[in-house]
């Protein structure tokens, strides 16, 4: 890292000749991809069963066969909990986690605290053997037969089901108390299962497998998959989430022409999350937005300004209201406006992660479009994202998110935006990064092979599938990459169990639009070059996904070379909100 930096390989300053520096981003462009590529199968193809039993199984066989010439203990491979383990059902969670929710408790801890919550909130789900009366459930009846044994089981399970589908918080917890977890971080769990542990330290489990009699984790475990069912198109429109903050927008301006459905006001929320930013960056932005917008009516623009900006009141005219300073190369007749611009100011602190959940949770659309305040839309940005998430073409799909290809904005007019450099030389002004070309093709290889976009290609889902699945995760950095992860592995491993002759989706997809790109903002690239900033992305990716599993705050210090942002709370919003739940029923 320090190396690349000191010596100048790369950026402005680079010593090195353009056909070498051009060559070498080729061929780490090219070894990223391949890094992208391990980490995609295994966390996805290596979890099916029937690879991963093999896999497994193999590793077994070298290290009984070679064990002991390598000096290491022989495995035997009656173990039942390794050989076992490939045949279970593939883990997928219900919702998005920061990694400091795995860690801040144990999955048998998680549990005993949904069962607190069901206790106090939603006792139907752990009575199947009461009567419901007006004032609650009584257990007094008794059952004269069978049928009203599995009627009321039935009725038990079908609130288990709705509560999990429906409480964010529940959902959570389930997800956390369900996970796979090594043993061995929490040895106050498993007792003697800690020296099992040092004998076999791949071994992971989970609380089902520990508890194989506990009826709570059997009933979860049986409904898993209807858990995880995305609610259907038809229920998108009638999903309607409350902004969930009591922060009021220090500005605003409306310019509604018309209401596309009776639950959402506007179709698309496109929330710009900005940090040291100016205002009369972010117009030039949004006048191209609304400019290649196809209906800019139907579109609501949520800038959060997490410190530090200024001018931010510039971008209210854009709804048509003051316009007379706004030049968008149209007429008054075209009325190409925005529906709403609303400017928030975050001060929860956190990082990204926090406060892009803080705009989606202010946001009233029926799509969120989360946009980098440095990026560029493509030509009927909206239409395109609407079509790709409600308008399938094929009926036995269904699009779970969206993004458009990568892109770098090398245009006079985006490489003459302002940054930072060592060198006081004009040509800086306009320096266009060596490689540039080889980091948008291989970029957009990794999106087709293993789609995985970035954030920078401008993500868009529905409102409610992004609650649904926990939004992103509370941190301060891989908050994209996390929620992404999980969008592919539903879209890979997942499928509703739902009959085949029915007229339902059945698979889900991440879908990356064809057609012209959403083109970034060259600024690190040409500060630092390619070669470092791919070197750096991909080291990080590295060190958060793969063995060494680096924190995001670890990271951000990395990255930044500054302490992780300073949040109000340590815990995340929903288990803040959970201590005032459990607090008000004692």
């Amino acid at each position: 890292m320090k190396i690349l930096a000191t010596m100048h390989i790369g950026g402005p300053n680079s010593y090195l000749p353009l056909p070498i520096e051009s060559t070498l981003t080729w061929g780490l462009c090219f070894s990223c991809l391949a890094v992208s590529g391990y980490h995609y199968n295994k966390s996805i193809p290596l979890s099916s069963g029937w690879c991963y039993n093999i896999y497994r199984r193999t590793r077994i066989l070298v290290r009984s066969l070679f064990g002991g010439l390598i000096g290491r203990r022989i495995y035997p491979l009656q173990d039942s909990a390794l050989a076992d383990h490939g045949d279970e059902e593939i883990w997928i969670p219900l919702t998005t986690h920061s990694r400091a929710e795995l860690e801040r408790a144990s999955p048998w801890e998680r549990y005993l605290s949904l069962l607190r919550l069901f206790e106090k909130c939603h006792p139907e789900v752990l009575t199947p053997l009461s009567v419901p009366t007006k004032n609650g459930y009584s257990r007094e009846r008794a059952l004269s037969n069978m049928d009203s044994f599995e009627e009321l089981k039935c009725h038990a399970n079908a609130s288990l089901i709705h509560v999990l589908r429906t409480d964010n918080i529940c959902r959570r917890l389930a997800s956390l108390a369900m996970r796979p977890y090594d043993p061995s971080k929490w040895p106050k769990i498993h007792g003697d299962h800690q020296q099992r542990k040092e004998q076999y330290p791949h071994t992971t489990t989970t609380l089902l497998r520990q508890f194989p009699h506990n009826r709570l984790l059997q009933r979860m475990s049986i409904f898993w998959k209807y858990l995880l069912v995305l609610p259907s198109l038809e229920g998108v429109k009638s999903f309607y989430h409350l902004p969930t903050s009591p922060v009021t927008p220090i500005a605003v301006s409306r310019n509604k022409k018309h209401v596309n459905d009776c639950n959402y006001p506007y179709r698309i929320s496109l929330i710009l999350p900005a940090y040291r930013e100016k205002g009369s960056h972010l117009l030039k932005k949004l006048i191209k937005a609304l400019e290649f917008a196809q209906d800019p009516n139907e579109v609501e623009v949520v800038v959060v300004d997490a410190g530090g900006c200024s001018d931010l009141e510039l971008l209210l005219p854009l709804t048509g209201n003051n316009n007379e300073n706004i030049d968008t190369n149209n007429d008054d007749s075209n009325k190409l406006y925005f529906g709403r611009i609303s400017i928030f100011s975050y001060k929860s602190g956190g990082g990204r992660g926090p406060c892009l959940n803080f705009g989606a949770h202010v946001a009233t659309g029926r799509i969120l479009t989360f946009c980098h305040s440095d990026t560029t839309m493509p030509e009927d940005w909206d239409a395109k994202i609407a079509d790709t998430l409600e308008n399938s073409d094929d009926r036995r799909q269904r699009v779970n998110s969206c993004a458009f290809s990568f892109g770098v904005d090398t245009s006079p007019e985006g490489l003459s935006m302002p940054f930072e450099s060592s060198s006081s030389s004009s040509e800086t002004a306009t320096y266009c990064p060596r490689g540039i070309r080889a980091l948008e093709f291989f970029t957009n290889v990794r999106n087709y092979l293993f789609s995985l976009p970035y954030g920078d290609q401008v993500l868009s889902l529905h409102a409610c599938v992004f609650h649904f699945i926990g939004g992103y995760p509370d941190q301060c950095l891989m908050e994209d990459y996390d929620l992404v992860s999980l969008l592919r592995r539903r879209a890979a491993l997942f499928t509703p169990p739902y009959d085949s002759s029915s007229s339902d989706i059945v698979q889900e997809r991440l879908a990356i639009i064809s057609g012209a790109p959403a083109l970034c903002s060259p600024r690190r690239w040409q500060k630092h070059g390619v070669l470092y900033v791919t070197f750096m992305n991909y080291k990080f990716v590295n060190m958060y996904a793969g063995r060494r599993k680096t924190s995001p705050d670890d990271l951000f210090k990395l990255y930044y070379g500054s302490e992780a942002p300073k949040r109000e709370a340590v815990e995340s919003p929903w288990e803040v909100e959970l201590v005032k739940i459990m607090n008000e029923h004692i």
